[in-house]
Order: structure tokens, then sequence, then C-alpha cells
């Protein structure tokens, strides 16, 4: 009472995206960080770009840090994203290297 309740950094549908996130081997904290670059996105789900980083072969936290850096590659339509991994792969890039 009469306290201010500390804001939530997401709402409750958060919660679904950021166990989806921990299902994709996200750390708790990783996950929401990611989230929390939701702000910038609008309607947009992180999930679609960090799945197909994960699928080309980063880690985690190398996939947290690449979209930290570059945002708006969570802003890209998810079959965009999905091209331009099928290309990286088809020029090599796999396992993360």
């Amino acid at each position: 009472r009469g306290l201010l309740a500390a804001p939530r950094l997401r709402p409750r549908s958060g919660c679904r995206e950021a166990a989806g996130l921990r299902a994709m081997g996200f750390s708790e904290e990783q996950a929401r960080r990611l989230l929390g670059l939701q702000p910038l996105l609008g309607p947009q789900r992180p999930e679609a770009a960090a799945a197909q980083l994960l699928l080309l072969g980063l880690s985690a936290g190398a996939t947290l840090s690449l979209l930290e850096r570059s945002p708006d590659l969570l802003r890209m339509p998810t079959e965009r994203l999905r091209e331009r991994a099928a290309e990286l792969r088809r020029l090599g890039l796999d396992g993360g290297r």
C-alpha cells in the first residue's frame, strides 16, 4: 500500500515468449535481454530472428550479442531472414563459423 509497483518489462504474454526462448537454449537473463529489445521492434516477435540465427549454428550468447548490436535484424520479415540464412549456409556459414 502506498508503494509504487515496479514496472513490468513485458506483459504477461512475454512469459510465453521467454519460455520459448529458454526452450531454444537462451538463459533466463538472455531471454529477458532479448525480450527487452521488443520496444524497438513494434509488433514483431524476436523468436523468429533468434531461431534463424540459432539454425546457422550460432550459440545463444552469440545470437543475443548480434541482435543487440543489429536490432534491425529483428524488424526483418521472417521469410527474408530465412532466405538470408539459407544463402549464408550455401556460402559455407555453418556451425557459427
